[in-house]
């Protein structure tokens, strides 16, 4: 078997390779991870309410760069209606038409999922809104499309059977069955508690604003808590250093092991 210079066999190098490789993946989300896990307990909490303004105004540059805040949607406006359930109004909207797929093979089941949903159509809109406090102050929300955590309440779900036809013979080159078609409809409702962090700033004009930290930090609207939220990183943290511990024990004992083996 061929030897490389620092006297490893083709077997043990990618033994010790792929260790490596996924080791450092998970290391890399790790870091991800815990870099937004800090900057959640770091955040500032504030309340949205009759104090807010004061206290940007007296904070350099009128801004929080990132800060918490909790408040009921309320939109700017006309709001958006749900297709399905007309008595049913919010300020995001999404529809979207996704066809599930069985693996078939080994394979395919192996580099992918069991079951794939591709998306077929996709359409999500929103409408100006706000976040107002217990005493009627608002905070304005914006690029709300770019928020991490935006989890909405499922609306109308409904499969549909595909035809199949000639396709059978698609499924057994490709592994890849489609058994039906999935269509959704959800929707951040009108009157919703929702979690936002980001940038909070206040415009000379007296408008108090949340939006995408300038830093790069990552925004949030979501419909947990802020302790939920911050316990959900906190595990996902410990759970990637645990998998890149894991990987990189799993290459050097493969590598130990085929050693002793040869």
């Amino acid at each position: 078997m061929a030897k490389f210079c620092l006297g490893f066999s083709l077997t043990e190098a990618l033994c010790l390779g792929a260790g490596l490789a996924v080791s450092g993946l998970c290391y890399y989300m790790y870091r991800k991870k815990k870099k937004t896990a800090d900057e959640l307990d770091n955040a500032s909490h504030i309340n949205i309410d009759g104090n807010l303004k004061d206290t940007l105004e007296v904070t350099p540059g009128a801004r929080l760069q990132y800060a918490v805040v909790e408040g009921v949607v309320e939109p700017v406006g006309e709001p958006l209606r749900s297709q399905c359930h007309e008595d049913i109004v919010g300020v995001v909207h999404k529809v979207e038409v996704t066809e599930p797929r069985l693996g078939l093979s080994s394979l395919y089941s192996a580099l992918f999922k069991s079951h794939d949903k591709p998306v077929l159509h996709k359409q999500v809109t929103s409408v100006p809104f706000v976040l107002r406090g217990s005493d009627g102050t608002a905070v304005q929300v914006h690029c709300p499309l770019k928020a991490s955590g935006l989890n909405m309440e499922m609306l109308y779900k409904r499969f549909l059977q595909v035809s199949h036809g000639f396709s059978v013979l698609g499924w057994y080159f490709s592994g890849v069955k489609s058994y039906s078609r999935l269509e959704t409809e959800e929707m951040l409702r009108v009157g919703t508690r929702v979690t936002g962090v980001g940038q909070l700033t206040l415009d000379p004009d007296g408008t108090l604003n949340l939006r995408p930290p300038s830093d790069g930090s990552k925004y949030f609207l979501s419909m947990a808590d802020y302790d939920t939220l911050r316990k959900q990183y906190s595990a996902a943290t410990k759970a990637w250093k645990r998998f890149a511990v894991i990987f990189a024990l799993a290459g050097a004992a493969a590598l130990y092991l085929h050693g002793k083996l040869r």
